[in-house]
């Protein structure tokens, strides 16, 4: 039986059972506000206050897709004000007069692209000048666990889980993504990779046996693409601005420390400049991901990889012609899963797909606060349930228990990892949308995993989405 994994939990702040410490204020205010206006002028005003007073309780405990209402319409608000502003819209200055600015749009404007060398060739880092933050990435090419057996996946997860250890021990390590992308195609490219490598002089057996297996293969197939993003903050250490040469050669050091190898996966290489360009702008406009050739992209400055037009609506965003939806994640899986929980996510299917998880490592003075803080609000809703009367669910027992089994665990020397999840698909019609949000969150469903659309926000969360800009949803 292979080993399971879980105690995930989600942050929660001191409030009055399922709410929150923004909700309990809400609802205290709605119900003690008007009597305390009341006592202090007449009791006539009572009569006005007591609808609004109403209204601000239910609205306090009104949850919506797991979301709270108030935020929901806060984001609405400013979507709707942005949108009248102009600043849903993007156009690249693509026939502006010199001089003239190539920025990518929305939250990855602030960033620069970076090209050096090391000993091993060239390296392309993303350099986000609003915060002093580098991004360096490197291309993998992951084995998979399908085939091997359960003491190796057991090993190359602990080797994961050591590897995000390793960032609290890094005192310039931001937080990381690993994002993997799947582009369905036409099912020829193993057709076409035998046919360019075939021997006109191989035995004929052989020749039979490589056609059965091509007659075999699926009629349509994937092509996977993953990396690894890490950002680091030169800040951090010493509390002091490093010149950007040494900032860079720090976080080429704490790029190189990773030790991936053991985690199941190989480096193909460190991503140059123009790789991260070709990145970003097949995400934007997959049709130039035919163009051939890295050489292609030699002269493809960070701006122009961009969109030349995009336009973020509520629930999808618009770029090139083509459409995206990005979701983020709601809530880890409560139950124990095992190690292939996201395998139904990262399957193949009808649209491209690209799946980003993002780490980020507390360090143990940090960790440990946290875990204290997060024991002692579950503490805190236990009294109140006792005082009150109350018998508390077995929801509410489960989020108590792995709180303290947190804080437990830390105490004897494990750390705390703070991740999200982000997921991205694009269509080339957007009459395709509903049947692309039905794939993902069927997949979703699959593994364990609880979505939310990011209403209001599709252009931020697709951007975030890449991993290779450095951006994290906290520091947005």
């Amino acid at each position: 039986m292979s080993r399971r994994y879980g105690g995930w939990r989600r942050a929660r702040s001191v409030g009055i059972g399922a709410l929150d410490s923004r909700q309990t204020a809400l609802l205290v205010g709605s119900l003690v506000g008007p009597l305390m206006v009341a006592w202090l002028t007449t009791t006539t005003v009572l009569f006005v206050l007591a609808p609004l007073g109403l209204a601000g309780a239910v609205a306090a405990m009104w949850m919506r897709e797991g979301v709270w209402v108030v935020d929901l319409a806060l984001a609405r608000a400013r979507f709707e004000a942005s949108r009248m502003a102009g600043e849903t819209a993007y156009r690249a200055q693509v026939w502006a007069p010199y001089p003239r600015r190539l920025d990518l749009p929305g939250v990855l404007a602030p960033t620069r692209l970076i090209e050096t060398t090391d000993p091993r060739g060239p390296v392309g880092l993303v350099w986000n000048q609003r915060n002093g933050q580098l991004t360096a990435t490197y291309l993998l090419s992951p084995a998979g666990a399908l085939l091997a057996d359960s003491q190796t996946v057991e090993h190359q997860v602990a080797s994961w889980g050591n590897l995000l250890g390793s960032l609290a021990n890094d005192a310039m390590a931001k937080h990381a993504a690993v994002t993997i992308e799947l582009q369905p195609t036409s099912g020829t490219d193993l057709a076409d990779h035998v046919a360019a490598r075939r021997d006109p002089g191989a035995p004929e057996g052989v020749a039979r046996i490589m056609d059965e297996v091509i007659a075999a293969a699926p009629t349509a197939s994937t092509r996977v693409q993953a990396r690894l993003s890490l950002t680091t903050d030169p800040s951090r250490v010493g509390g002091r601005t490093r010149r950007l040469p040494e900032a860079i050669a720090e976080t080429l050091r704490s790029l190189g420390g990773l030790a991936l190898q053991p985690a199941g996966v190989d480096v193909l290489r460190r991503a140059s400049a123009s790789d991260l360009a070709h990145i970003v702008r097949a995400a934007y406009d997959p049709q130039s991901e035919q163009t051939s050739g890295s050489a292609a992209w030699q002269n493809v400055s960070w701006g122009e990889s961009g969109p030349v037009s995009a336009e973020e609506h509520t629930d999808h965003y618009a770029h090139e012609n083509v459409h995206s939806m990005t979701w983020c994640l709601l809530e880890a899986p409560r139950q124990q899963v095992d190690h292939g929980v996201l395998l139904h996510l990262c399957s193949p299917g009808s649209f491209p797909r690209r799946v980003t998880l993002l780490y980020r490592t507390l360090s143990r003075d940090e960790a440990g606060a946290v875990l204290e803080r997060e024991a002692n609000t579950a503490a805190a809703r236990q009294a109140y349930r006792q005082r009150t009367g109350r018998s508390p669910t077995q929801r509410e027992n489960a989020d108590a228990e792995r709180a303290n089994l947190a804080a437990m665990e830390e105490a004897h020397g494990a750390g705390l990892v703070q991740f999200s999840l982000f997921v991205t698909t694009t269509v080339a019609d957007a009459e395709d949308l509903p049947e692309a949000r039905r794939e993902i969150e069927q997949a979703a469903g699959n593994s364990k995993l609880k979505l939310r659309l990011c209403r209001g926000g599709q252009a931020a969360a697709f951007a975030t989405g890449l991993g290779v800009g450095g951006i994290y949803p906290a520091d947005l």
